[in-house]
């Protein structure tokens, strides 16, 4: 069976003084619609576009899910339905009598659009404030030994990475360093949607207890959905950026990056990690 996520495709390959003609195989990159269905007093069931992503064919109905919870519009016990259609669009389902908040979507559009913000000002500016926020901290320290081993952990599940080479991924850890959901993405934010919607779906939030794996970097935009979703922790391959460190600092969230070959840098919070020195 042909995977959803990748197509082949006719290359020339040049190695060394020679090439040749053969096949590639590459991510698919695509756009979803994703739309909410409500119930109005005044007008009946309403179907409304939200927002249009491009995206890696797979898991629509829990990109969906998940970019609404992360984006604050639903919570996890709204949803009645939802269902990805031939046409690429999903379409989210709300309980009768649920009425979705579209101004925080709004809102929400200065944190992907606006490549500039910096600083506690910008964070101000975003209105962020994660009142649901009830990590637990009476968990262990996590050893060194753990953190580090958690990206190669997370590879070893990467088939279409392994196949393509052009895919970000992300995988939720428990605290013993077990993997409980993974997903992978063009976009690196649509892969922590795809986790988010799962576990919504599979009623497995909380996250309070777990470890947030990305294969690449760490933005703003990944911590503000970590925190969307209760996660204490989070652990990236790559470089974290100023105002991803600004976010975790100010939000009570262990960021962590350049997380490999063994190594790996502490940058807010580090109660939750056992130094050794």
């Amino acid at each position: 069976m042909q995977n959803p996520s990748i197509q082949s495709v006719s290359i020339n390959r040049f190695f060394n003084d020679s090439s040749e003609a053969t096949t590639d195989f590459v991510v698919i990159e695509e756009p979803v619609e994703i739309r909410i269905q409500y119930h109005d007093s005044l007008n009946g069931w309403i179907t409304k576009p939200i927002s249009i992503t491009m995206r890696t064919p797979g898991d629509d109905e829990a990109l969906a899910v998940g970019f609404l919870k992360t984006e604050g519009i639903i919570e996890a016990n709204q949803v009645e339905g939802v269902k990805a259609a031939w046409d690429n669009t999903v379409t989210v389902k709300l309980k009768e009598g649920i009425q979705p908040d579209f101004q925080k979507l709004q809102r929400n559009f200065y944190a992907t659009s606006s490549c500039g913000v910096c600083g506690k000002s910008s964070l101000d500016a975003l209105g962020y404030s994660y009142e649901h926020l009830n990590f637990v901290d009476t968990l262990p320290a996590l050893s060194p030994e753990l953190i580090a081993s958690l990206p190669q952990q997370l590879s070893q599940v990467q088939s279409v990475f392994e196949q393509t080479g052009g895919i970000h991924a992300a995988g939720v850890f428990d605290w013993e360093g077990n993997l409980a959901f993974h997903a992978e993405d063009v976009g690196r934010h649509n892969a922590v949607d795809k986790i988010a919607g799962k576990a919504l779906l599979q009623k497995k939030l909380p996250f309070n207890e777990h470890l947030l794996v990305l294969s690449g970097r760490a933005c703003f935009e990944l911590l503000h959905k970590a925190l969307a979703i209760n996660i204490p922790v989070v652990i990236a391959v790559g470089a974290p950026s100023s105002l991803a460190i600004e976010t975790a600092a100010r939000f009570g969230q262990t960021l962590i990056g350049f997380t490999r070959h063994q190594r790996f840098n502490v940058y807010t919070h580090p109660q939750r990690v056992a130094l050794l020195y």
